[in-house]
């Protein structure tokens, strides 16, 4: 059972996300934001210093969802197992209608703000950095041989920015169903084992 706080707090992260991709980052305030909640202002502040820290925490709570990070099931799973496990539910965060309304806002405030930072750090930069640990650790296991764990990793999250979330960013429809896009996200991610594997 979560604690009341714990509940303010989820509900604070889930107004400021569609308030933010609505509105934009810049339009939005923490007073709007708390009126949205259902909280006070002041209930807001005590558990986010400034609208950037709500942001962030927003970002990761979105990420969260999709359970990315390699420690919390890597142990239960054969490499190629996890790697598919990666990639498709990457592929679903990214085509998501939250990551895609996260993206816009941010090239929204793109040299006008550190929104794109703030984004990069706690989205993208940081299931980059959970992927090039995992896949460090299957080097040193031999299950993998890899020379460059940062391209590496690059090379994966690069195949899995696939054409649907650009569409969909430009305000087109998807060109491949649900299905289509695990399809893609289980075959780019044996195409990449098979490259590297042992």
């Amino acid at each position: 059972m979560r604690l009341k706080s714990e509940e303010k707090r989820s509900q604070i992260i889930d107004a400021a996300g569609v308030l933010f991709i609505s509105d934009g980052f810049k339009k939005v305030s923490m007073e709007e934001i708390a009126k949205s909640a259902g909280v006070s202002k002041q209930t807001v502040y005590s558990h986010f210093g400034n609208k950037e820290q709500l942001f962030t925490a927003a970002i990761d709570c979105k990420c969260d969802e999709y359970d990315l990070a390699p420690d919390k099931i890597k142990h239960a799973m054969h490499c190629e197992e996890y790697l598919i496990f990666f990639c498709t539910h990457l592929t679903a965060l990214l085509t998501s209608d939250d990551a895609i309304g996260m993206f816009r806002v941010c090239v929204a405030e793109a040299g006008h703000s550190e929104v794109s930072e703030l984004f990069w750090e706690a989205g993208p930069g940081k299931i980059r950095a959970q992927l090039s640990k995992y896949l460090s650790e299957q080097n040193e296991l031999g299950t993998l041989i890899i020379e460059d764990i940062e391209i590496a990793s690059g090379q994966l999250i690069s195949m899995i920015v696939c054409e649907s979330q650009f569409r969909r960013v430009l305000g087109l429809k998807k060109s491949k169903s649900n299905a289509e896009l695990k399809k893609y996200a289980t075959d780019c991610a044996r195409l990449f084992y098979k490259a590297y594997r042992a």
